[in-house]
């Protein structure tokens, strides 16, 4: 826990640790003032009947059954002033530390990049480089430097996201089509050209999409399952329609959730903690960005826990809603 969210939970346990002596010397104080009442009668010399002593006290034990309605009353606002101070604190910490996570994260994204091309050029400019190299320098110099430009304008995305909704051009296609055409496209990127998809394309299946926003989303799952599942790890893409919805599952061979919260997959910045992934290039913002583009859709997406028995992985759902909003159940289209 960090300094501040700790100052405050202290500070705020305080305060309901004095508020609960103020009401436990109330309560003390109220049961016990038919007894003080009486006393003070005596010492002025003044004598009560039995009844009007009866009634003393029962002024008194109605004004302490009153007490003891407004204080628990009072307790239950406590308690749950308590559990939102403790949600708050939990979202101020979960904050803070997405943007610890977001800080290390792009600064080893954007230290790598400059300093392979400033290696690069450097080299070039000193004329270590043998020419028939030259061109070879210079092809990774601009890698690196479009991997930079990436890197800010995911960041300039992430911020339009988390203001605005994304602006789409939905229209009524086929998602067996959009995902077979997308998958091509992807595929001509060299980091997941390696990848060894496996496609289950059931459709025609009419949505309203983005043929962009769908190409995003399999561009970022098969860039996951290429860092985390290996170069040459299978993929398996399966499209089909569970009543209302279309749905588009990828599966990866990578390490799984292992024990993770799914539901933390798809905030911004979120990355495992283990090694294995960790170690992985990247800015925790893929998932995020399908999460994103899923809403725009009226979709959502889910992620789970691939079985062991069949090889284990992440498997990330995407639903979509039918574009005729008709219910259809296909022969093997069950998810």
């Amino acid at each position: 826990m960090v300094r501040g969210p700790r100052r405050k939970l202290y500070t705020y346990m305080a305060v309901t640790v004095l508020y609960a002596l103020v009401i436990a010397w109330w309560i003390v104080f109220f049961s016990r003032q038919d007894e003080i009442l009486l006393g003070r009668m005596q010492r002025l010399g003044a004598e009560l009947t039995p009844a009007q002593s009866r009634a003393l006290t029962e002024a008194t034990d109605d004004s302490m059954r009153m007490f003891a309605f407004e204080g628990a009353f009072l307790g239950l606002l406590l308690a749950a002033s308590v559990v939102l101070v403790l949600r708050s604190l939990h979202r101020e910490i979960a904050l803070q530390s997405s943007q610890k996570n977001m800080l290390s994260a792009f600064t080893h994204e954007l230290k790598s990049p400059i300093a392979s091309a400033k290696l690069y050029l450097e080299s070039l400019h000193q004329g270590r480089v043998e020419p028939d190299k030259r061109e070879r320098y210079l092809a990774h110099a601009r890698e690196d430097l479009e991997r930079l430009h990436r890197l800010v304008d995911e960041m300039l995305l992430t911020a339009r996201m988390q203001s605005v909704s994304p602006q789409l051009t939905l229209e009524e296609h086929d998602l067996a089509h959009l995902v077979e055409r997308g998958v091509q496209n992807v595929q001509s990127d060299p980091a997941v050209a390696t990848l060894a998809i496996q496609l289950d394309l059931r459709g025609p299946l009419p949505v309203r999409a983005d043929p962009r926003s769908i190409e995003t989303v399999l561009r970022n799952l098969l860039s996951n399952a290429h860092k985390y599942g290996g170069a040459s790890s299978r993929v398996d893409i399966s499209v089909g329609c569970l009543g209302r919805d279309a749905f588009l599952k990828v599966r990866d061979r990578g390490p799984g959730l292992r024990g993770q919260d799914p539901r933390a997959l798809f905030e911004p910045f979120v990355r495992g903690g283990e090694k294995l992934v960790s170690d992985q290039p990247g800015s925790g913002l893929g998932l995020y960005f399908v999460s994103e583009l899923a809403k725009a859709h009226r979709g959502r997406v889910t992620a789970r826990e691939a079985p062991a028995a069949s090889g284990g992985g992440l498997e990330v759902d995407l639903r979509l809603p039918l574009a005729d909003g008709a219910a259809a159940t296909r022969e093997g289209d069950r998810a």
